[in-house]
């Protein structure tokens, strides 16, 4: 029992002989005897433990490279300073899957809204919440450009959005902010770019709080319908006597997978806060 071939160290600690055949490769565990006739090589029960103690590691996180690192310096302060630095990298990790959590449950929710909302009647009345955006100028007209530059401009926000370490889970959940005060001259004009997030995000500044209350809203499918709805939310706010008392984001509620082409394609949900002149 004390001599194991490679096969049965493998079956008695539930691994492949090929994750064996690695940790030989890397010197973090190498068999004690090598028959120099056949070239068989063997393990002593004995060695268990330190394959023990490699699952142990592994199971916490730690790659293989931080393993053989800890057993190579063989001091148990060593360990400790790899346990910290893991632990820091867990809790990302942890923030990341919490972050795609909420993203997830936003996901199945806008598609079942997708199933649900009736297309192509007048603008309905929904109250929504405060909301927390994260904000990018382009300093150009969305709205004044094709596709092209759309594509070109979502680089860059990418990048910036990136550099400060946010979920990519939500980039997804993009619009544009149509101040209000071009709303009101029915001025088709944005520069403005965001991305929703939770309002416990840390972002340097970059976001914005979306005042909650009472919206008039309207949906439309593709990139195309976009400025006709919004012209369409103009006049309907218009001819019932509705003061616009803030901003109007066109805010992408689900993007739909472009198969057939190249060209993005997503359905919108366009909002203003209103109120009634009355």
């Amino acid at each position: 029992m004390d001599k194991l071939t490679i096969g049965k160290m493998a079956r008695i600690n539930g691994i492949s002989e090929q994750t064996l055949r690695l940790y030989d490769k890397m010197h973090l565990l190498e068999p004690c005897e090598t028959n120099p006739y056949t070239g068989y090589r063997y393990y002593n029960i004995k060695q268990c433990a330190k394959l023990d103690m490699i699952q142990y590691l592994k199971a916490l996180g730690m790659n293989l490279s931080q393993i053989k690192e800890y057993f190579d310096e063989k001091e148990v302060s060593s360990l400790r300073d790899i346990l910290e630095k893991q632990k820091t990298v867990v809790h990302q990790q942890i923030e990341t899957l919490r972050y795609a959590e909420m993203a997830l449950n936003r996901a199945v929710e806008n598609c079942n809204r997708y199933d649900t909302i009736p297309r192509g009647e007048n603008p309905i009345i929904e109250y929504l919440p405060d909301r927390c955006a994260y904000i990018y100028d382009v300093q150009e007209n969305y709205y004044g450009y094709g596709m092209d530059y759309y594509e070109s401009t979502l680089r860059a926000l990418k990048q910036d959005y990136t550099l400060h370490k946010l979920p990519l889970s939500y980039f997804c959940n993009i619009g544009k902010i149509l101040r209000k005060k071009n709303f009101i001259k029915k001025k088709i004009m944005s520069t403005e770019a965001c991305i929703f997030l939770e309002k416990s995000t840390v972002a340097d500044g970059k976001l914005e709080i979306i005042p909650g209350g009472v919206y008039l809203c309207v949906y439309c499918e593709g990139y195309e319908n976009e400025q006709a709805s919004l012209q369409s939310l103009m006049q309907h706010i218009s001819e019932h006597g509705y003061e616009v008392t803030g901003d109007c984001i066109s805010e992408v509620i689900v993007e739909l997978p472009a198969l057939a082409s190249y060209n993005r394609n997503a359905f919108f949900k366009i909002q203003v806060p209103v109120k009634s002149k009355s």
